[in-house]
């Protein structure tokens, strides 16, 4: 009887073994040892074994001791306490290959009903997982197109209009009254004509470099290049601005401050940090750039004494999709398509972009670049202070 028992037994198991065989997906039969009692065809074809190099090896003799510790070995324990076990595994399988798979184990039971093993399969998900990554990605690509798109109506549909329409109005006031205005009215007007200009100046070169941008024409020529020459560059293109505000600038930036990066968009970055930091800041305010070196990165501050930014609208701040377009102290248009800009440079230059600020108490926006490793380039002496 006893014989006949075990006889059953071993052909019980001799039907598993063959139903595995005919699975096309890898599985194998685990002792309470670790230890293979039997691997199918798949097995060997996937891992590229041999069955007879297999049979009695431990798990951790197959797969690395680490990958066998922190990976399977806990799976492996709860099936042999009974419990049925799905997992996924990403990262380095025996052979070398990069995989992602699905790893099921069953408890086997002997004739007692007794776990005396783990019936073991894995299903190859590595190229699915691809694909469903890939489009996540490109459905977070099409909402940032759309983003995009709906940024670009808005900023041409009332940004860019509603000034434009003032100037034809405030101008055509000044042809049709011009014997009626005084001098004084006719200096408001054209400074009102003039102020709205320059917003839709700046505006449209944000745009055509946004646009530019969105359609990879811009060549990153990355190159050793001097900070503090860039913001003394951005600093005369703005000098109107500045004293029009009786603002205090002061550039902290040492003189050997050099990051490796393309030029262009590097002082496009910097004058819309600092047009960004005039626009709110209040008359008689103050805005410093500060700089941190390292061997490999630098991190520029532009800080401000304005108005600053409440917490609930920093996390959207560089993005597309958000709304945050605010007045500045005294009326200056703004539409963040600036410090959308500035992100999107930053990182195409190898560097990050953040905001620290306190409504009331100012704003710090901070971005690094890349250090140029080589000799710094000629520049000023290291402070210059404009008021």
């Amino acid at each position: 009887m006893k014989r006949n028992g075990k006889n059953q037994k071993n052909r019980y198991f001799h039907y598993q073994k063959e139903i595995l065989n005919t699975i096309s997906e890898p599985a194998t039969f685990i002792d309470k040892k670790y230890r293979y009692n039997f691997v199918n065809s798949a097995f060997n074809k996937f891992y590229n074994w041999e069955t007879k190099d297999i049979i009695g090896k431990t798990v951790d003799f197959v797969w690395e001791d680490s990958i066998f510790g922190t990976h399977l070995k806990a799976g492996i324990d709860k099936c042999l306490a009974g419990e049925t076990v799905s997992m996924q595994f990403e990262g380095i399988i025996p052979g070398g290959e990069f995989k992602i798979l699905e790893m099921n184990y069953y408890p086997h039971l002997n004739a007692a009903g007794r776990v005396d093993g783990v019936i073991s399969t894995s299903k190859d998900v590595t190229e699915h997982k691809k694909a469903e990554q890939c489009l996540k990605e490109n459905e977070s690509r099409l909402k940032e197109l759309n983003a995009t798109k709906d940024k670009l109506f808005s900023v041409i549909g009332h940004d860019l209009q509603g000034p434009l329409s003032n100037i034809i109005g405030f101008s055509e006031l000044i042809d049709s009254g011009y014997d009626q205005c005084s001098d004084e009215e006719i200096r408001k007007y054209n400074k009102i004509i003039y102020q709205l200009s320059q917003s839709v100046s700046e505006l449209l070169d944000n745009l055509l470099t946004w646009a530019r941008s969105q359609r990879n024409r811009i060549n990153i020529i990355p190159q050793k290049i001097s900070i503090q020459l860039i913001i003394d560059k951005c600093y005369s293109l703005l000098t109107h601005n500045i004293t029009h505000k009786q603002i205090n600038f002061v550039n902290n930036v040492p003189a050997d401050t050099t990051v490796f990066a393309d030029e262009e968009m590097v002082t496009i970055v910097v004058r819309n940090l600092i047009s960004n930091a005039i626009k709110f800041t209040h008359r008689g305010g103050s805005i410093t750039i500060i700089a941190d070196n390292s061997e490999e990165s630098i991190i520029i501050g532009i800080k401000d004494t304005g108005i600053g930014i409440p917490s609930d609208k920093l996390c959207n701040l560089f993005k597309a999709s958000s709304n945050l377009a605010n007045t500045g102290t005294e009326g200056e248009a703004g539409t963040g398509l600036g410090l959308i800009i500035c992100k999107d440079f930053v990182e195409k230059n190898g560097g990050k972009i953040w905001i620290e600020s306190q409504p009331g108490e100012g704003s710090v926006f901070y971005f690094s670049l890349p250090a140029a490793i080589d000799e710094p380039v000629q520049a000023p002496p290291s402070r210059h202070v404009f008021s």
